[in-house]
């Protein structure tokens, strides 16, 4: 991307391309970064969040470069890529870059686009792991919200499926089951203290530890089957919990090896 010629009140792509010839077609546009941001949902799901994190890495080493506050122009954000590369604030910063790369020979020139390119390469093959596994997670959260939709009437699908899914990744943690149970309903609960939820928690805990069904039945039948919206706060935590616990037992059950059984207290 290139900047408009100096002290020019209007600027074009056309009439932008003989300032800077070497940066050129090596910046980002701000459009594709734009896009690329708003591709992330608003309320990402555990499963998305390591995409959204490798997609913020991959960002961040287009968008800021070593050393790059010390050219910075003092209209352009400190060490950051201009926003407007074709505004005139971008000047200084662009023409800096310019100055930069033609003082490089053809050699030193080559090895700086590809270490840059390393870095690119390295955050772009973290961004496809990571949606492999989120591919993988939702395949294996499919069956567990498949049981979960018995709930359907009573909670709304999104928040069985943000359950489904906590469930899968959960299961596989080794942590606690009262833990497990707490972790897997925080996105749905986020005002309730951790020590409160686990209270609510610990007989869910042990009913999955010893394999017994009863006290999710009791849950069922002592909470309202109202709409989810006209529960109480602590109707919503008990209900959520319950069916965190019918989630985290049927992951359980489709992880453990034929036979085996739940240990973790």
């Amino acid at each position: 991307m290139l900047a408009e010629e100096k002290n020019c009140s209007s600027c074009t792509e056309s009439s932008s391309g003989t300032m800077y010839p070497l940066l050129s077609g090596l910046l980002p546009s701000r459009a594709s970064i734009v896009n690329a941001m708003n591709q992330s949902s608003s309320s990402p799901t555990p499963a998305a969040e390591s995409v959204m994190a490798a997609e913020h890495d991959l960002l961040a080493s287009i968008l800021i470069s070593e050393g790059a506050s010390e050219s910075a122009s003092e209209g352009a954000s400190e060490g950051a890529y201009p926003w407007e590369p074709l505004a005139p604030e971008a000047e200084g910063y662009l023409a800096s870059l310019e100055t930069e790369f033609g003082a490089l020979d053809d050699g030193d020139l080559t090895t700086a686009i590809a270490a840059g390119w390393q870095i690119l390469e390295s955050q772009m093959t973290a961004l496809a792991t990571a949606q492999q596994s989120e591919a993988e997670i939702a395949v294996a959260a499919a069956p567990i919200l498949g049981q979960l939709r018995q709930f359907q009437t009573r909670m709304p699908g999104g928040l069985l499926q943000s359950l489904a899914t906590a469930a899968t990744t959960l299961s596989r943690s080794g942590q606690p089951l009262i833990d497990q149970l707490v972790h897997c309903v925080n996105d749905i609960l986020p005002g309730w203290d951790a020590a409160d939820l686990a209270v609510l928690a610990r007989p869910l805990a042990y009913s999955l530890r010893d394999g017994r069904g009863e006290i999710v039945d009791l849950n069922l039948r002592a909470i309202s089957d109202g709409p989810w919206e006209t529960l109480s706060e602590v109707e919503q935590a008990r209900l959520t919990l319950t069916v965190a616990s019918v989630a985290l037992k049927a992951a359980q059950a489709g992880d453990r090896p034929e036979g085996g059984s739940a240990s973790n207290s």
